[in-house]
């Protein structure tokens, strides 16, 4: 039996639209079969600790998919060929069950919770045998290769438990983390989807492409540090990410202190977090 195809995102999101507007304009309300399904997929069932928060969340982010000015934003949802020729109604169930079930997906576990898996490259021992000569030994160069292997499972989750960091902090003031790329190319929007974010480690991890987007879509980058010293100092911006948080802030703006992120605040939590999860880096491979 042959593979299903898949539907191209641009047909996708063709559908989508069309499915929209025909459904809004047959008393047929899009927003009223979004909310049903947010509610049947995330509840006291499904999500027992957190679910009123995250089922406010998803459903605030119903106008992505419906304002010409953030339909940039919708994510890919992966749609077969021939669901492209369902009626309006169901194809809607089917894309927006989907866009629930990602976000759902994307909370089963922190990043501060993971287990990290073994590095899957095997070390160059002629890496070893030329280090050994700096470091004494073989066994002193093998002993370097295991604290490499840490620093490299740790960068591996940096820019995740910085997300979760910033979230941690922001969630109360109308902010929404987007988890799982539930929409594209931002990491954070707040909860009346007039500003979006996109949160990066180092100023030299960018994209060319991504850039272009945000651009287009007037969704600014923030990077935590310079990749590069600043007359012989690491540079940190937390205030440039402070004047996003404020300007987007839907609640408690009147209590939001100025330096609510900052990065002797945000080493504390990584600090915390390493000693709660001993599994969050490894060093070993496989």
């Amino acid at each position: 039996m042959a593979a299903k195809k898949q539907a191209s995102k641009e047909k996708v999101l063709e559908k989508l639209d069309a499915s929209i507007r025909y459904c809004n304009s047959h008393r047929d309300p899009v927003q009223n079969l979004y909310d049903q399904l947010v509610d049947l997929q995330i509840n006291d069932s499904t999500r027992p600790e957190d679910w009123r928060v995250r089922a406010a969340e998803m459903k605030a982010l119903f106008p992505v998919i419906t304002s010409p000015e953030t339909q940039g934003f919708i994510p890919s949802i992966k749609m077969l060929e021939e669901e492209l020729g369902f009626e309006p109604h169901y194809f809607l169930e089917g894309w927006l069950s989907r866009w629930v079930m990602k976000y759902m997906r994307a909370w089963q576990s922190l990043p501060s919770k993971r287990t990290a898996r073994p590095k899957s490259a095997v070390t160059d021992y002629a890496l070893i045998a030329m280090v050994s000569s700096h470091a004494g030994s073989e066994e002193e160069a093998e002993e370097w290769v295991r604290f490499h292997n840490l620093f490299m499972s740790a960068e591996n989750i940096g820019g995740n438990l910085l997300e979760e960091y910033i979230a941690s902090k922001v969630c109360d003031y109308g902010w929404i983390w987007c988890r799982g790329e539930i929409l594209t190319a931002v990491d954070f929007c707040n909860e009346e989807c007039t500003e979006f974010v996109q949160v990066k480690n180092k100023s030299n991890t960018e994209n060319s492409s991504g850039k272009g987007f945000r651009e287009d879509h007037r969704a600014p980058v923030w990077f935590r540090m310079y990749a590069e010293k600043k007359r012989g100092e690491v540079i940190t911006c937390w205030p440039a990410l402070m004047e996003i948080i404020c300007r987007g802030a839907t609640r408690n703006r009147d209590t939001l202190p100025p330096d609510l992120l900052n990065e002797s605040d945000y080493l504390e939590f990584i600090r915390e977090k390493s000693l709660q999860n001993p599994n969050l880096i490894t060093d070993q491979e496989k």
